[in-house]
């Protein structure tokens, strides 16, 4: 019974194998820009916390919406899901929306956790925008 248990399996990855063996080499591609990702949501935590010091709440508002997508779409490529290409385009899209917003709004700001949060975020944008397209 145990036996037939492993076939099963066997035969399960063999067929998972070959969509796995697609997604590994998928998140392998991903791999940088969740580094970049990781980066730009560490920055963007950064930058919230000193701006929730200083009394910027916008500015701490967005780098947390910024921080909190960063980290959601690395975690889904991540996963290395077989997901639709468009949907992994989609989301990055999104994701470099949102971090060129996000340096937008740093950037309107002379500090210096806001200068480092705009330059993780226009990286970020730069890697999520090359691998969309």
């Amino acid at each position: 019974m145990h036996h037939g248990h492993e076939e099963e399996h066997a035969g399960g990855a063999g067929a998972g194998g070959a969509g796995a063996g697609g997604a590994g080499e998928q998140a392998v591609d991903h791999s940088a820009r969740i580094a970049e990702l990781e980066r730009c949501a560490t920055a963007c935590r950064e930058c919230a916390a000193a701006d929730v010091r200083e009394g910027m709440l916008d500015c701490a508002a967005m780098c947390e919406a910024c921080a909190e997508l960063c980290t959601a779409v690395a975690g889904i490529l991540r996963r290395g899901a077989a997901l639709p290409p468009e949907t992994v385009s989609a989301l990055l899209e999104a994701c470099a929306s949102m971090c060129r917003a996000c340096a937008a709004e740093c950037r309107r700001h002379d500090m210096d956790h806001c200068r480092e949060c705009a330059e993780a975020c226009e990286r970020c944008a730069e890697h999520c925008e090359a691998a969309a397209a």
